[in-house]
């Protein structure tokens, strides 16, 4: 499968390292400075749970023509700089596939404005970090020897298709777990649901997990903020929570909730995959709080705690 990871940034170039090291045809579309710098270093990462550098020399270009030819494109790259992507995509009839990957409030439909049903296919990556002076840190474990987090990955309609199969098998023969849902617009949903309060917190404290991890007065908040989006989402009929594991913060009271909350703030794995991440992406994160704003109003549903932490991406009221 001719696969073309579009994006360059921290996800984009952990997966098409992995990709690349199992030996699969990939390339990376980079541009600027970060195109230049891997065309003469190839892609340098560090693995900030185990501490290992690694550097992979792989395909790369720095733009897409009307006569590229993909069987699968993977894009990697923030919402808030889409539509300049779903443009040039639109104007290659020779892609076959394209998964977007990324956060998702509002759906499929200006994707399918501009792009064939048949073409496109949705899903979340399980790796984060960032990017410093052209070095890629990343997470995608939680800790040193357990297994990768995969991605997630469903059809607008729902169906395993071929290409799904196909798409799940490219991942998983390189290393990378892959789970399949039945609607990936409901789980991106629910996603935003829960990382918009996490983001919105780390930026009370300018991106530092651990000194949030010590906040219980805004991990208490935190908690409540992502119960009052999925109470809008159950509002607007979204009343099937993915993953599973969902289900069990909504039932958990309270004070367990922010315990593990805690404990997860603690870990490496939150400190690349969630704070350096949220560090580098408030743009993304002020549009999609945006979105998810607009679903709030069209519910009767109070969301204090939501309204509460929504001012810090703004830099108001910071620690």
């Amino acid at each position: 499968m001719k696969t073309l990871v579009f994006g360059a940034g921290p996800i984009g170039s952990v997966y098409t390292h992995l990709l690349s090291q199992a030996g699969k045809d990939v390339t990376i579309l980079a541009r600027g400075q970060r195109y230049d710098f891997i065309k003469a270093n190839g892609l340098v990462l560090v693995d900030e749970v185990s501490g290992s550098k690694s550097v992979s020399k792989v395909q790369i270009v720095n733009q897409l023509t009307s006569d590229c030819k993909y069987d699968l494109v993977i894009v990697l790259v923030r919402k808030n700089k889409l539509c300049l992507v779903i443009e040039t995509l639109r104007s290659n009839e020779n892609i076959k596939n394209i998964l977007f990957m990324g956060n998702n409030a509002l759906g499929f439909e200006n994707y399918l404005k501009h792009l064939p049903r048949e073409k496109v296919l949705f899903g979340f990556p399980g790796a984060g970090g960032g990017i410093s002076e052209q070095i890629v840190h990343y997470a995608d474990r939680e800790k040193e020897g357990s297994k990768r987090i995969g991605i997630t990955i469903g059809e607008v309609d729902g169906e395993t298709k071929e290409r799904t199969i196909n798409v799940k098998k490219l991942f998983e023969t390189s290393g990378i777990p892959v789970d399949l849902v039945e609607d990936i617009d409901w789980w991106l949903k629910y996603h935003i649901a829960l990382v918009l309060p996490l983001g919105n917190a780390l930026y009370k404290h300018n991106c530092d997990s651990i000194a949030l991890s010590k906040d219980k007065k805004t991990l208490r908040m935190m908690v409540r903020a992502a119960k009052e989006g999925g109470r809008v989402l159950e509002a607007l009929g979204y009343t099937k929570r993915y993953p599973w594991r969902f289900n069990l913060f909504y039932w958990l009271p309270e004070i367990l909730n922010v315990m593990a909350v805690q404990k997860l703030l603690e870990s490496k794995f939150a400190e690349v995959a969630f704070a350096m991440h949220a560090s580098a992406a408030g743009d993304e994160m002020s549009e999609l709080s945006e979105e998810f704003q607009s679903l709030v109003d069209k519910t009767t549903v109070k969301t204090p705690n939501i309204d509460a932490l929504k001012r810090y991406i703004n830099g108001e009221g910071k620690a």
